[in-house]
């Protein structure tokens, strides 16, 4: 995926290596540049930094008319491009890529079919290279260990065992929720460290994950460290420095860890393996639970996926051989799972908003009394943010659009703003209709802000807590938040998916699910696995004290066998029945996938792309008898998104050499002629929307 401005820099800047005879002799570099092109650029060095630049040095290039900050990928002594520039800086040693994250950088950009230089960015972010005083927050003392299950401790042995004899192997752990896998994870590590090893432990989201992040830190003390986005260039620095000298022991991390320069690295963890923000939304389109996979391989250490609602793909490899399994099945203390009671809501009649009574039904409002009435806590999920998602004209029945995009603008109460969700545009909700002048005084679909003023209007003096992305945008909001819940100072948890994982709350002994059904709607073919997730999820933040809990799903579609699985707190059946679901027509992970993305302003030129191209790919599956399957072209669900089109074509089959292969020549072809269209590919997608 090439753009104009760019094509215009690459003639001006340096070109890629030819297949020709020497025409320059000298010392020359290799260098990956974190541009949209699958190629590297030579470049010389000069004399005064030869004994600084090697392979894995960052490095400043000239490249058209900007500097740019590099990686040397490759050293020679001779060069075929007729003109190079010269390397014009050479960061410090401690900022460069180890051959280890070099190799493996290697490999991603080569599955994933990704710039190399894209992938050492992602590996080595942005801004790590300014120097500025600070200091890694640093947790002191340890924590006393809890009596271990007897499932837990044939976990923990099972995983010590390669652990010592230093070999790599891979392990599924899969433990319903509050079963104690955070306490194995520990343990293995403190065995890995205690035997001069490190440790990577992966969280989907730092922010969501802060009771993990406290008991790492209790258990290792200054021996541990963050790394995550939102970590300033000075903090990142230090992370990565002291990483890299093998100051730390254990090192907590969201996706772009999987890259940390971690020497004699013994176990990596991947937590709630089954999480989408593990994989990359846009280039390099990697995921960090698979990359994961691939280094604990190469470095043969022992890589532990751990889930109480495992990836299909996983537990399928599980099944197979592929990672040993260990289950934890019960709770800690065998304290009982909560009770789930499946609540059908009434059915609004066609055109019509839904009733309050289904935002809060009759059993979730007698639960939420009782509870309250015990001194208990109550957790209120509901995964839709603002107040209504419809708005729409009393007269024409006209709904209110993004401009943008293909999406339903949602109206926020609290600003009196309608907002697209997607590309972020806030406008002030008009009095007026924009078709026919009628009133949009019609107010449809439920958010949390909603719930929020029905719980007030029910409830005089009920202490709430809503936990959705408005709600903590400012710094330190989310744990003042959650603080404030656990101390007893808040009666109900309202929130989006922020409640629905990684909370351990002993006085929470009910969960109440507003709609069950709002993944299901989704036109993917994850919907139902992701739902099944997500319930099961909120379910186990329910009865994990000394007093047993209960959970509620308010559903239209109480039959469905995702929801029924989720209140059974039985996986196992919902694995049989989503992997006969998936088997026809085959989908993950039955088949893999590629999926060819195709984007751009012009409606008629995304289309004629994504036909030119699948056009170009179906001869090539007929001409070489290739066993695929090729789905579209066609738009992709949300069809235009922040003002672009969106179509793609899907590859489908058991080869997935043969799949990314095919994906290649697409790529090529548009590099080789690039237009308006954007062109890019997603390897083993987590989704299709």
């Amino acid at each position: 995926m090439v753009s104009r401005a760019t094509r215009r820099e690459t003639a001006r800047g340096p070109r890629p290596r030819r297949a020709e005879g020497p025409l320059q002799s000298g010392a020359f570099a290799e260098v990956a540049v974190p541009v949209p092109l699958r190629q590297t650029f030579t470049y010389r060095i000069p004399e005064s930094l030869a004994d600084r630049v090697m392979e894995g040095s960052q490095v400043i290039v000239p490249f058209g008319r900007r500097r740019v900050s590099g990686f040397v990928v490759g050293l020679s002594a001779s060069t075929t491009v007729p003109t190079v520039k010269d390397i014009l800086e050479v960061e410090d040693a401690d900022l460069s890529i180890p051959a280890e994250i070099l190799g493996l950088c290697r490999w991603v950009a080569d599955y994933y079919i990704a710039p190399l230089g894209e992938v050492l960015r992602a590996a080595l972010p942005a801004g790590l290279g300014r120097k500025s005083p600070g200091e890694v927050p640093r947790a002191e003392g340890t924590a006393p260990e809890l009596q271990l299950s007897r499932e837990q401790r044939e976990a923990l042995s099972a995983l010590n065992e390669p652990l010592r004899a230093g070999g790599g192997a891979a392990f599924l752990l899969h433990g319903v929720t509050g079963s104690g896998k955070t306490e194995v994870y520990l343990r293995a590590a403190a065995a890995a460290v205690r035997d001069g090893g490190k440790v990577l432990i992966l969280i989907p989201e730092i922010a969501l994950s802060p009771q993990m992040v406290r008991r790492v830190e209790a258990r290792f003390g200054n021996r541990v460290a963050l790394w995550h986005s939102a970590l300033t260039p000075a903090r990142r620095r230090e992370v990565w420095t002291r990483t890299r000298r093998g100051e730390i022991d254990v090192l907590v991390g969201a996706r772009s860890a999987v890259f940390a320069p971690i020497p004699d690295l013994r176990l990596i963890v991947v937590d709630e393996e089954h999480e989408s923000a593990y994989k990359q939304a846009d280039s390099p389109r990697y995921h960090a639970r698979d990359v994961a996979l691939v280094r604990a391989q190469r470095a043969g250490a022992v890589v532990v996926l751990g889930s109480a609602t495992p990836s299909l793909e996983s537990y399928a490899n599980a099944s197979r051989g592929k990672y040993r399994l260990l289950t934890l099945p019960h709770r800690v203390e065998r304290r009982p799972q909560a009770t789930v009671t499946i609540v059908p809501l009434p059915r609004p009649a066609p055109g019509e908003p839904r009733p309050v009574s289904a935002i809060l039904g009759g059993p979730l409002r007698d639960a939420l009394v009782e509870t309250l009435s015990r001194g208990e806590q109550c957790i209120l999920f509901l995964n839709r943010r603002g107040h209504s998602t419809v708005v729409q004209c009393e007269d024409c029945r006209a709904v209110l659009d993004c401009s943008r995009c293909d999406i339903v603008l949602t109206w926020h109460a609290d600003t009196d703003r309608v907002m697209c969700h997607y590309c972020g545009a806030r406008l002030p909700r008009p009095q007026l209709c924009p078709a026919c002048g009628g009133s949009m005084t019609i107010f449809k679909g439920v958010g949390t802000q909603r719930v929020e003023k029905e719980l007030a209007r029910l409830y005089s003096g009920i202490r709430l807590l809503r936990l959705d992305t408005d709600s903590t945008r400012k710094r330190g909001a989310l744990d003042a938040a959650l603080e404030t819940f656990r101390r007893g100072d808040a009666d109900v948890l309202l929130g989006t998916q922020m409640v629905a994982k990684g909370l351990d709350f002993p006085n929470v002994t009910l969960v109440g699910v507003i709609n069950a059904d709002l993944q299901l709607a989704l036109p993917d073919f994850r919907s139902a696995e992701r739902t099944f997730q997500l319930l099961t999820q909120v379910a186990g933040r329910s009865g994990r004290g000394q007093r047993p809990g209960r959970v509620l799903f308010q559903t239209l579609h109480p039959e469905h066998y995702a929801l029924a699985a989720a209140a059974a707190q039985d996986y196992e059946t919902f694995y049989r029945a989503e992997m006969a679901e998936r088997a026809d027509p085959p989908y993950p992970p039955h088949r893999r996938l590629v999926n060819l993305l195709f984007d751009g302003a012009d409606l008629d030129k995304v289309s004629a792309e994504a036909g030119s191209t699948a056009d170009l790919l179906r001869e090539a599956v007929a001409r070489e008898k290739l066993t695929v399957d090729l789905l579209g072209p066609a738009p992709q669900p949300f069809s235009r998104l922040k003002g672009k089109h969106r179509w793609h074509v899907t590859l489908r089959g058991a080869d997935h050499r043969a799949l990314r292969d095919l994906a290649r020549r697409a790529l090529d072809r548009h590099e080789t002629a690039p237009g308006a269209v954007r062109v890019a590919v997603d390897v083993d997608p987590v989704s299709l929307l």
